[in-house]
């Protein structure tokens, strides 16, 4: 027996060898082991039995061969009888095929909006090569109770830690501005990053036209080079072909354009950003940083952000490691007042795509709900449509049909039916995505880059696929169990095996639940959008601010002040304008302040944070922000006086409970004078309107004298004014050109705007999802409504008997309602249950509402009952109208 296994394992090599181009099916195998062995049994060697094996293989492997051959060719003209038969079919029944198609199409649209976004925002790579390998330097200090992101390394640190680590292959620093752009007769304010000669190659970005930065760009001096977008090319300097070479004026300042980025560069963008610190949505020009050499060497200043590229080889684990040991070392050369400075690198994706993935997927997840209530409609619509189909599938059955034979016929309908939705879905999808594109908050990246592409069609067809699967497995399998003694005995009217309505129950009852799921989470979010409608953000809504930025010819404090002091005179005496005043940063704006200061005998109150502001005396009343305490600024309020300095309540209430805060002193450092506080001020909403509001200060915009110092360059002018807001601007802009024709107004709103912003992603996510619950709603109101019409339709006997044997109308109508409300019941607690097991992942949405909240809980089946009562009102009304002696003539 060894002797004959052995042969057999040697036989098998040996055609395999021979024969390795033949695909030896497992039957055909066995046989030839079989057929050797009985051939060694008989006497024969080897060698006979090797010949004789190869040639009832090649004639077994013919006949196989042709086996599949015509076996193929039968399984495919079976595939194009059930697509003819099919379409028949879907066309005769116009209806059903019209409702099932516009049902899927409305879920397999909406997914794929939704997936074009997340594609656009997660999915598809960043605009910069090998993205993946970019991140973020940061330099953070535990002693300042500040996120991480907020500190980037100083000069001097930046410019030893690009000397000292290895982890890296490029590594730049950049910050950012803006400049009065004039070319010809236009006059505007642009965005501009301000580079040093790496930062393009860290970036793996090359220009469309001409060069980037180079080294030899940066000393100062050597600095009047400019790189432009594609944008700010073809929009205002006209798309020349000669752009290269040419010259453009910055703040009165000529600079030549040596080169002209791609169209999809812009960084930085503000999105991509970490802590939200950019104050530029996309960047129109970048220029040499041209850092002269003290600026360098300086170990406290810090002005800009730092990105490098990780070399290849190198896991963020390991430069994370090797940065903490350089930053160790290099702390120790800062004062003794200003250590603890450390070291945390950020992925680069992770800062600009981190902060909204969890509301990509919270929609993806919400439109996904959507899609699978659609197709448990279509599913119980195929249900429905094979009830009718009884008498067919039955003698289709007793003529020899085979179930797989059914069952494929059932699948390809639901496939076709799937194909037409898709391309349905790809209009609607086209449509959705418009309808998303005009709700942009504004502060998801690349949102605006969503299109249709490739990597979306792939995604359409995947869920064409999926959905045929999804509606039509079930109805599939419960329309081809024919039990053919059945169908016989009833004269060909019963025989599908199994309980359909148990089936379509299953499905009215999962699509119920997946919409209280759906309507609480839209129910939590909506009541914490609307908390946040009803803040208080502490200023009017109806005040126009308008930015304007001086030109380096001011330089010194004293014509900065000149200038605004004449702006404010001139702004004042227009018809309407009842206050105007200048800040530096306004609240919401996503730019702030923060200053350390110590309180006069409170030793437990030393370098604390406090959010500042520098006014002029009529800003709090252009603002209409409440003086509470004390008194306000005035023109006496500035250099040879007394500092002096406004606080908010949050900032008396944390450091100065149990006292009047007005004449208490502080100062922001041990060199400088004690400051008085002379008044308190109402709490204003700055940094977002859902963070608490911080301790505030506000200081005359003119009290300390900055010398040279470029603090005022930059201001905005706040008005209260009768007029329009298109008045208001007109007249600035007027006086603004009178008193300076080189300069441009910009960042023009009013305060109501900021804070629509400020709330926009909110109110975009609770929008998305609460349009997601109605249709899920409406889809799934629909689906039990033709669910109970099917019922009665089925039940016409037995309605008919009951009100032969004396039931009355009423309680044909009970019947239906109770079937509809039970279904609505198992639902409904099914539905909680999962949406209370959900609600966690729901929590970082919520504002001042708890997960549990009690009204969203009880509104939401409030709703749904109602909804669903009057859905089961209509079949209701057609079993109480039922004709008992139609129905039993019809049976």
């Amino acid at each position: 027996m060894r002797i004959v296994q052995s042969l057999l394992r040697r036989l098998r090599s040996f055609l395999e060898k021979d024969s390795s181009n033949v695909d030896l099916s497992e039957e055909l195998q066995f046989h030839l082991e079989h057929q050797v062995e009985a051939t060694i049994s008989r006497g024969m060697s080897p060698e006979e039995a090797k010949a004789a094996a190869r040639a009832e293989f090649g004639s077994i492997a013919e006949a196989t061969e042709t086996s599949y051959e015509a076996r193929g060719v039968a399984l495919l003209d079976d595939f194009v009888q059930d697509i003819r038969y099919g379409l028949r079919t879907l066309i005769k029944h116009r209806s059903f095929t019209l409702v099932t198609i516009l049902t899927l199409a409305l879920g397999i649209g909406a997914c794929t909006a939704i997936f074009s976004v997340v594609n656009a925002v997660l999915i598809r790579s960043l605009p910069y090569g090998e993205a993946g390998k970019l991140v973020y330097l940061f330099t953070p200090n535990p002693q300042l109770s500040l996120p991480a992101e907020v500190f980037g390394p100083s000069y001097a640190d930046y410019y030893d830690l690009k000397k000292q680590s290895h982890s890296f292959s490029e590594m730049t620093l950049f910050g950012q501005g803006t400049y009065n752009l004039a070319a010809g007769d236009r006059l505007e304010r642009v965005s501009a990053a301000t580079v040093d000669a790496d930062f393009f190659a860290t970036l793996q970005s090359t220009p469309e036209l001409g060069r980037v930065i180079s080294p030899s760009d940066e000393p100062p001096g050597n600095n009047r080079v400019v790189v432009i977008s594609h944008t700010l090319w073809q929009n205002m300097l006209g798309g020349r072909s000669d752009i290269l070479g040419s010259t453009l004026r910055l703040d009165g300042t000529s600079y030549q354009i040596v080169g002209v980025m791609p169209p999809d560069f812009g960084y930085p963008h503000k999105s991509d950003l970490a802590y939200g610190n950019g104050r530029i949505d996309t960047t129109q020009l970048w220029m040499p940083s041209a850092l002269t050499p003290q600026q360098r060497a300086d170990r406290e200043a810090s002005n800009g952000y730092a990105i490098a590229r990780l070399k290849p080889n190198v896991t963020l684990r390991e430069a994370q490691t090797e940065m903490s040991t350089i930053m160790a070392r290099l702390n120790l050369l800062h004062t003794p007042e200003m250590r603890g400075w450390g070291a945390y690198i950020k992925p680069f994706r992770d800062s600009a795509v981190g902060p909204v993935r969890p509301l990509m997927w919270l929609l993806m997840g919400a439109v996904g709900v959507v899609l699978l209530i659609a197709c448990g409609n279509a599913a119980n619509l195929l249900l429905a449509r094979a009830a009718t189909r009884t008498h067919e599938l039955g003698v289709r059955a007793t003529l020899g049909a085979r179930r797989g034979r059914l069952l494929r016929q059932m699948l390809t309908e639901s496939l076709m039916l799937s194909v037409a939705a898709g391309f349905v879905g790809i209009g609607l999808a086209y449509c959705f995505l418009h309808v998303l594109l005009k709700l942009d908050p504004g502060d998801i990246p690349r949102m605006l880059d969503a299109t249709l592409d490739i990597r979306v069609m792939v995604f359409v067809i995947f869920m064409t696929v999926l959905t045929s699967v999804l509606f039509g497995i079930l109805p599939s399998l419960a329309a081809t169990r024919i039990n053919l003694a059945e169908f016989l005995k009833s004269g060909g009217m019963r025989g599908i095996m199994g309980d359909r309505r148990r089936v379509r129950n299953v499905l009215a009852i999962a699509q119920v639940a997946l919409v209280v799921v759906l309507l609480t989470g839209a129910g939590l979010l909506l009541r914490s959008y609307v908390k946040i409608l009803s803040l208080q953000t502490g200023f009017a809504a109806s005040t126009v601010t308008v930015n304007v930025q001086l030109n380096p010819q001011y330089e010194n404090a004293q014509k900065r002040r000149d200038f605004f002091e004449q702006l404010l005179d001139k702004v004042r005496l227009v018809h309407g304008v009842q206050a105007a005043g200048v800040v530096d940063y306004l609240p919401l704006s996503n730019s702030e302040s923060l200053t350390f200061f110590d309180v006069l005998g409170y030793a437990n109150q030393k370098n604390q944070l406090v959010e500042t502001w520098r006014v002029t005396p009529d800003y709090l009343s252009a603002m209409q922000i409440p003086l509470l305490e004390g008194r306000g600024f005035n023109d006496e309020d500035g250099p040879g006086h007394a500092p002096v300095a406004l606080v908010n309540e949050a900032f008396a209430k944390k450091y100065l409970v149990g006292s009047n805060a007005v004449g208490h002193k502080l100062r922001m450092s041990s060199q400088d004078p004690w400051t008085t506080i002379v008044g308190v001020v109402g709490d204003v909403r700055s940094r977002s309107l859902e963070a608490a509001v911080p301790p505030q200060m506000y200081t005359p915009f003119w009290q300390r004298d900055f010398g040279d110092n470029l603090m005022g360059m930059s201001a905005f002018i706040a008005v209260r004014s009768s007029l329009p807001q298109d008045a208001v601007v007109s007249e600035v802009r007027s006086v603004v050109r009178s008193l300076d024709p080189n300069l441009a107004i910009a960042n023009v709103h009013a305060m109501g705007a900021l804070e629509t912003a400020a709330a926009a992603r909110r109110r975009f996510q609770t929008t998305l999802l609460t349009i997601f619950s109605g249709i899920a709603m409406v889809l799934a109101i629909v689906g039990v409504y033709g669910m109970l019409a099917y019922s009665v339709r089925q039940r016409t006997g037995e309605i008919g008997i009951r009100m032969a044997l004396g039931s009355s109308r009423a309680g044909a109508m009970r019947l239906v309602l109770q079937e509809g409300l039970r279904l609505l019941g198992i639902g409904l607690l099914v539905g909680l249950a999962a949406a209370l097991a959900c609600t966690r992942l729901l929590s970082g949405f919520l504002y001042d509402v708890p997960a549990l909240d009690p009204l969203t809980f009880l509104m939401v089946p409030a709703l749904l009952f109602a909804a669903t009562f009057i859905a089961c009102l209509i079949p209701g009304y057609r079993a109480a109208s039922i004709d008992p002696i139609n129905a039993l003539r019809h049976e």
